[in-house]
């Protein structure tokens, strides 16, 4: 079985976007979907309980409220699957997006989905905000087909897709394991200890730690297409600010240079080419 773990907090239109698309997919393979309401003040609470009496209901658990790290633990820890999928609560998915999670390369694969952003995700998201199901699942079936606004793909996700299409050196390959959208087996996952949840509430850097520790343990990456994903672009208030503080918890957990160099890819004015400069002495083109 596939377990899909979505923690989520006060985002129940997205949340409602992300649910419906996977519904919408048609999956016959064994799998369940785990939500960790994480403290939701909004309307995430009546949502999940309108969808517990249809098909595939998610299952739904409460959240520490100690932050990202402690919300997919115990989201895992609740799970069924031998493989888990964590998902944000944010992200479109089409179909054959589970099959690629299924079922990737080998035992110890750990499977990135790869990532675009949807700049006119707030807009789109009001103006389908009283769509029923099949709507709203034939409107995200068009966002992720490209066919509803422009979709952008980010520097980490461009790294990423280099890495694994060989257009640059695999300088950090575990920059794949971006929690949005990453699947992994149970055994490994445990084996590793789960998120780092010394992270606290802060944004960023918990999921690629974790890629790490799961690369150091023998998983290898895989980027299949089909597992790609859209993710509804919001506004977050101290973005930076939080991410600064847990890329130097990053760095001190692990001295990489691959680690140490990541603000010259996910910083202000960063890059892919900057970034592989730094961490191998020659910048190669990027096409």
């Amino acid at each position: 079985m596939l377990s899909v773990v979505i923690p989520t907090r006060s985002k129940a239109p997205s949340l409602r976007a992300t649910l419906v698309a996977l519904a919408a997919q048609g999956h016959r393979g064994p799998y369940e979907v785990v939500v960790v309401d994480d403290g939701s003040t909004d309307g995430t609470r009546e949502l999940l309980h309108r969808l517990a009496g249809e098909a595939p209901a998610p299952r739904v658990v409460e959240g520490p409220e100690r932050g990202r790290a402690a919300a997919r633990n115990a989201g895992a820890a609740a799970a069924r699957g031998r493989r888990l999928l964590f998902l944000d609560d944010d992200i479109l998915t089409a179909p054959g997006h589970l099959n690629a999670h299924q079922e990737p390369s080998g035992c110890q694969a750990l499977a990135h989905g790869p990532l675009r952003e949807f700049p006119g995700a707030r807009r789109w998201l009001e103006r389908h905000a009283a769509s029923d199901a099949a709507e709203l699942a034939a409107a995200a079936a068009r966002v992720a087909a490209g066919e509803e606004g422009r979709l952008l793909r980010n520097t980490l996700e461009t790294l990423v897709c280099a890495m694994d299409e060989g257009k640059v050196p695999p300088v950090a390959p575990w920059a794949a394991c971006v929690g949005a959208n990453t699947s992994l087996p149970r055994a490994l996952f445990e084996e590793v200890g789960g998120f780092d949840e010394g992270f606290g509430r802060g944004w960023g850097c918990e999921d690629l730690e974790l890629g790490v520790r799961a690369l150091a343990a023998g998983a290898h990456v895989v980027v299949p297409a089909p597992a790609a994903g859209v993710h509804l672009t919001h506004a977050r208030p101290d973005r930076w600010e939080q991410h600064a503080v847990n890329l130097d918890r990053f760095t001190a957990l692990h001295g990489l240079r691959a680690v140490r160099e990541l603000p010259r890819l996910l910083g202000e004015g960063g890059g892919v080419a900057a970034y592989v400069a730094a961490c191998t002495g020659a910048a190669p083109a990027v096409r």
